[in-house]
């Protein structure tokens, strides 16, 4: 199969999208979209993550790290945008979207699942990050931010 062929096939593949966030060893918080996250079992429950090895995340998430995976409601396009484009990588914090006191997540998400890194494993172009799930907080509705075919569906 060509590379193109697959990026066709999964161009319909929809996902929900998320905003993977931790903190350095200095304390300053990072963010990242991600559309490849997945839950990996119920009992324990933990999580798995794809990170592309040149997000600026890559190399904060090292097992024992403490991070959250926010799941954007239907209106936080804005905040996907955001942390998905690396020329406003020095904006994603400089908004009212963030509490950043201790893991950073997103306040008004449609979940905040609080996770820590138990094992990554390195895949060619990305690191496979599966994570324990600590705490989870959820909206009481459903109206999650989908992606698909190269845009945000409505």
């Amino acid at each position: 199969m060509s590379k193109e062929q697959f990026i066709i096939a999964m161009r319909f593949l929809a996902a929900s999208v998320s905003v993977i966030s931790a903190k350095d060893s200095s304390n300053k918080p990072y963010a990242m979209t991600a559309s490849s996250v997945t839950s990996l079992t119920i009992d324990p429950p933990s999580i798995l993550v794809c990170v592309n090895k040149y997000a600026s995340i890559h190399n904060v998430l090292i097992p024992g790290k403490d991070l959250c995976i926010n799941i954007l409601q239907n209106n936080q396009q804005e905040i996907s945008n955001l942390c998905s484009s690396k020329q406003l990588e020095s904006e994603r914090f400089k908004n009212d979207f963030w509490d950043i006191v201790n893991i950073p997540f997103i306040k008004n998400a449609q979940s905040n699942i609080f996770c820590k890194v138990e094992e990554t494993i390195p895949y060619h172009t990305h690191k496979i990050v599966i994570a324990s799930v600590k705490s989870s907080q959820s909206a009481e509705t459903f109206n999650t931010l989908m992606y698909a075919d190269g845009g945000y569906l409505v």
